[in-house]
């Protein structure tokens, strides 16, 4: 009996991760904000909020275009791309034991001189600090590639 509730609950779990999709994309030109839950982190949210992380800057005489395509590349070595489009990226992370998916996302501002990133846990209140520490291993591979 516990057995087969352990099967049934691992297997309800496999099929949550599978089916819930993405809540991703930009919003009157911004990426979207994340929720209340501290399993988001986003350059766009105000700055002193508990999920704030900031953006990646375009050091001056580095092409913005050139330095966002940089960002793509190093997220599609860890990544699968589900979008890419002139200055917004969409990729999937999972991690390892349990596959739980994770949406990143980068969105260029020439402009400024800036990429703008978001990364959320698609499922679960707490990610344990994981979209953080992933997005600060990518800005210094990110800072290491444009020097």
């Amino acid at each position: 009996m516990i057995t087969s509730a352990f099967v049934a609950s691992g297997l309800l779990l496999v099929v949550a991760v599978g089916c819930v999709g993405p809540t991703v994309g930009v919003v009157d030109g911004s990426l979207r904000a994340c929720p209340s839950s501290p399993n988001c982190v986003c350059s766009e949210v105000e700055p002193g909020g508990f999920a704030r992380v900031e953006p990646f800057a375009v050091p001056e005489g580095v092409d913005t275009a050139d330095a966002f395509a940089r960002l793509r590349d190093l997220v599609a070595e860890r990544a699968t791309i589900e979008t890419r489009e002139p200055g917004y990226l969409h990729a999937v992370f999972k991690s390892r034991l349990m596959r739980f998916r994770d949406d990143f996302e980068a969105r260029l501002v020439p402009e400024d001189r800036l990429i703008h990133v978001r990364s959320a846990s698609r499922l679960g209140y707490s990610d344990l600090g994981v979209n953080r520490r992933r997005v600060e291993q990518l800005r210094e591979a990110y800072e290491a590639a444009i020097r």
